[in-house]
């Protein structure tokens, strides 16, 4: 992917519960924190920001007029109830110029404008009714674009027609082969994902060989919340030669850890290397400290110059030509980490993720290791006291 030599930046003060953000983005970017410290609309403010125009154009097709107004349009975009998060002191730079809310008031609305951020929000799970994508129409308006778009997207994808001749997963040509065994073994076993067409309505199915296909709400909790992650990967992983969809730079992938078991989430992080080998710049924002393990074991490797086999021991995936292809791509990208705090703090950069670090944020990596550490010093603490008594 070409890059600018200038390096993405966005600034935020005073936006809902943002006090000040300095961010910029490296090819993967992670924001941790508790809930509703800002995280979300950080990035959902990114993606305003870069697809301003054609979330203009996709919310009046779905015929929703802001009249220009920029704090209703704030609202259609964020939800209902967000639009009163820009205040009279709010301030937002993007790449070094100042964006207001009439930045977000395209004069004209081009209808084929062409997204460049795509967005997998935390609540995709909610995309799918009986196992179908929902269409755009089907929400709110109060209901947050990105949930919306990114249904959209996927009923836009199915209806093209993936899985009519095969398996959704796996799928030969679609990931790569570790990727696929990852998947396997930590989210579908030996199940299939495919489209059942018997009934009137086409559904997205889980199926062993020679037994009765599970409904949607017959999958496991880790399966639900994977498989619009998966189609959305594959909207942005097509399967035609091209290593990207036209167009698109960005990905946001909002909790990618949710309802997975630990060997999923690791399935999933590999992903996130396939499409950072591919060349989008990714976000993510996480509660999980597998995350950051992850980024931790990156920057050791990058700054000790780790051959590419190290990496892929790190998943537990073979040394085939394509995993070291992506493994020695992956060891000259730029990470950063960004604790976002709910107590009315800075956004801090904790990129080095530094256990000796004199901010409590980065040494307890965002408060992930936080509890992990007390117990260790507790329970220590009372053998050592068993043992005296």
């Amino acid at each position: 992917m070409s890059r600018t030599a200038q390096i993405p930046k966005l600034s935020i003060s005073n936006l809902g519960p943002i006090k000040h953000a300095d961010v910029s983005f490296g090819d993967l970017t992670i924001f941790v924190g508790p809930q509703a410290s800002g995280k979300s609309v950080m990035l959902q403010m990114l993606k305003l920001v870069v697809d301003y125009r054609v979330v203009a154009a996709t919310l009046r097709k779905q015929g929703l007029d802001w009249s220009g107004d920029g704090t209703t349009l704030l609202e259609l975009f964020l939800g209902e109830g967000m639009g009163n998060l820009w205040r009279g002191d709010t301030k937002m730079e993007w790449n070094g110029v100042e964006k207001t809310l009439a930045s977000f008031l395209p004069g004209a609305v081009r209808s084929d404008s062409v997204p460049k951020l795509f967005y997998i929000p935390a609540h995709r799970v909610l995309t799918l009714r009986n196992g179908w994508p929902r269409h755009f129409g089907d929400y709110a308006p109060g209901d947050p674009y990105v949930v919306q778009d990114f249904s959209e997207q996927l009923r836009l994808l199915m209806g093209a027609g993936l899985g009519s001749g095969e398996n959704i997963f796996p799928q030969v040509g679609r990931l790569t082969d570790a990727t696929r065994t990852l998947l396997k073994r930590g989210i579908f076993g030996d199940f299939d994902l495919k489209v059942d067409k018997s009934g009137a309505q086409k559904r997205l199915v889980l199926q062993r060989k020679g037994e009765k296909p599970l409904p949607f709400m017959a999958w496991s909790a880790g399966q639900r919340e994977f498989s619009p992650l998966l189609l959305g990967l594959y909207y942005l992983m097509p399967s035609a030669g091209s290593p990207r969809r036209a167009g698109l730079d960005w990905l946001v992938l909002e909790e990618p850890e949710m309802g997975l078991h630990p060997r999923a989430i690791t399935a999933v992080l590999f992903l996130v290397l396939e499409l950072m080998q591919r060349g989008y710049r990714v976000c993510v924002s996480t509660h999980s400290p597998h995350v950051l393990d992850m980024v931790w074991a990156l920057q050791v490797f990058i700054s000790e110059g780790a051959p590419p086999e190290t990496l892929l021991k790190l998943f537990d995936v073979g040394a085939s030509p394509k995993n070291k292809e992506i493994a020695a791509d992956i060891l000259r990208k730029k990470l950063k980490v960004y604790y976002f705090d709910r107590e009315g703090s800075d956004v801090v950069d904790i990129s080095q993720l530094d256990a000796d670090s004199e901010q409590r944020a980065e040494r307890t990596w965002g408060g992930m290791t936080e509890f992990s550490a007390r117990a260790s010093d507790v329970v220590a603490d009372f053998i050592a006291s068993k043992k005296q008594s």
